[in-house]
């Protein structure tokens, strides 16, 4: 062989390796295809047995995300109710609270009358019928007013 020839021989040895590698695609993809066409009858009843499946499933993921969605607006609308009546009970007490400040600050007032009037002389009887109280609570309001002042 002469070195002429040798680079023929290697186009040749690449055609016939170029056609046989062609040549065998060829022949995978009509296999591919032939394959591909045909429906497993094995199959289709265990793929129409997978679709009731997931619909069934579905069908249950839709119900209880509706009866999610019930209960959400109930608890909703207990929660809005619960609200309101924690604010009606909010003012309710802001308006005791202030009530009491009043009574309190009047009540105040109403013992140191009370106190006074004793130092004037008045009897228990005469100021309890002033005030409209009993004689047990002018007792007691002059015995602390006592009882502090000694601890002072």
């Amino acid at each position: 062989m002469t070195v002429e020839l040798l680079p023929a021989v290697q186009i040749f040895a690449d055609l016939v390796l170029f056609f046989a590698i062609i040549f065998l695609i060829r022949i995978v993809n009509r296999e591919i295809k032939k394959r591909s066409c045909e429906i497993d009858a094995e199959l289709l009843p265990e793929l129409k047995k997978l679709i009731a499946d997931s619909q069934n499933s579905a069908d249950y993921l839709l119900q209880t995300v509706n009866e999610g969605r019930k209960s959400l607006k109930e608890t909703a609308y207990a929660l809005d109710e619960k609200e309101k009546r924690l604010r009606f009970l909010l003012e309710e007490s802001d308006s005791r609270i202030k009530e009491m400040k009043l009574g309190d600050s009047n009540r105040r007032e109403k013992y140191e009358e009370v106190r006074k009037l004793a130092k004037q002389g008045l009897s228990e009887k005469e100021i309890a019928h002033m005030f409209n109280l009993t004689e047990g609570e002018i007792c007691l309001i002059l015995n602390l007013d006592r009882k502090k002042n000694e601890n002072v």
